[in-house]
């Protein structure tokens, strides 16, 4: 007998030798899940989660804040009359941001126009950063 009979014979017998997956482990599995999502739906029905006060669409509550990125932006609002500060957030200062690769190298390419970059770029992030912490610390 040859050494490869006997790896033939055994990767034979582990082939055979265990549960399939199918018929029996499927149905463990299916029965379990189907027991937990019943248990579950029974309790909900049973004991349902507290809703609270009904809403009013009309009223905005009371220290609603928006997530951390939006914060220099809701601070701004509060500031400049509503058209202003849209026209200026939304309508002038993203195309400025969109065109500034084009005018990089001409900007760069002046004497002190590395400096006059970093200085309105750093201010504009010291800004940003000073207009979040007062809409944070919840300054009108």
């Amino acid at each position: 007998m040859s050494p490869n009979d006997s790896c033939e014979t055994d990767s034979h017998d582990e082939e055979h030798s265990g549960v399939p997956f199918f018929p029996d482990h499927f149905v463990k599995e299916a029965s379990v899940m189907a027991l937990v999502v019943a248990g579950v739906l029974f309790l909900a029905t049973l004991i349902p989660a507290p809703m609270g006060s009904p809403a009013d669409a009309l009223k905005t509550p009371a220290g609603i804040k928006p997530e951390w990125y939006f914060l220099s932006v809701y601070q701004i609002l509060k500031y400049v009359p509503k058209t202003v500060g849209i026209i200026i957030t939304f309508l002038i200062f993203p195309p400025i941001l969109m065109l500034f690769p084009f005018f990089y190298k001409r900007i760069t390419a002046w004497h002190y126009g590395r400096l006059v970059l970093h200085t309105i770029v750093a201010l504009g992030v010291f800004f940003a950063i000073f207009l979040a912490s007062l809409a944070y610390l919840g300054f009108e």
